[in-house]
């Protein structure tokens, strides 16, 4: 993708000033203009500071801008990510009648990373230099990625034939689409940033 963009970066540039020529030779041709006989360095100066500028403020501003897009796209990435691991979670919990020992490893492995999936969000927040704050919905998350570990965590998940019971699965339905909406409610401000 980067090849083709430099390619057709150049490509336009070498376009702008063949035509340039092309329009310059055909005034000259076709039009007689007195020509000066001495140069004047002030409009010669002018001419290629102006030219200068006209390439390298969009270039640099659309760089800029590119790495920007790249963190909020790395940080929404990321989001989407945990969205994922938490919903691979809801399945667990609503699926099995009876917990399964595999299942068991899925959901405290599951946990462990969306913990740190959580953190590397944070920090990537904090670090992405958008003049947003964030505080207020990393906390909401935080607070509603813990209450959910303590919810579908228990020391008898280890037990023969454990099964979550009605009320916890309904709990941590609301729970998943709570930790949904709120990362949702992240990323449309994380855009907008």
């Amino acid at each position: 993708m980067k090849d083709s963009n430099q390619f057709l970066k150049y490509f336009l540039y070498f376009s702008l000033v063949a035509i340039g020529l092309i329009v310059g030779i055909a005034i000259r041709h076709y039009y007689h203009l007195s020509v000066a006989d001495t140069i004047n360095i002030v409009d010669v100066g002018t001419l290629v500071v102006t030219i200068f500028l006209a390439v390298y403020i969009p270039e640099v501003l659309d760089r800029k801008l590119q790495i920007k897009r790249d963190k909020k796209d790395l940080i929404e990435k990321r989001i989407e990510e945990l969205q994922a691991l938490y919903r691979r979670m809801n399945l667990v919990v609503q699926g099995e009648q009876i917990l399964k020992p595999k299942d068991f490893r899925v959901i405290k492995n599951i946990s462990d990373i969306s913990q740190h999936k959580l953190e590397t969000i944070i920090t990537l927040l904090t670090y992405s230099g958008m003049h947003t704050s964030f505080t207020e919905d990393i906390k909401n998350v935080r607070k509603l990625c813990q209450e959910h570990k303590d919810l579908v965590w228990s020391e008898d998940m280890e037990e023969e034939g454990f099964t979550y019971s009605e009320d916890i699965q309904d709990k941590e339905e609301l729970l998943y689409n709570k930790i949904d909406e709120t990362t949702c409610l992240l990323i449309f401000k994380i855009s907008e940033a």
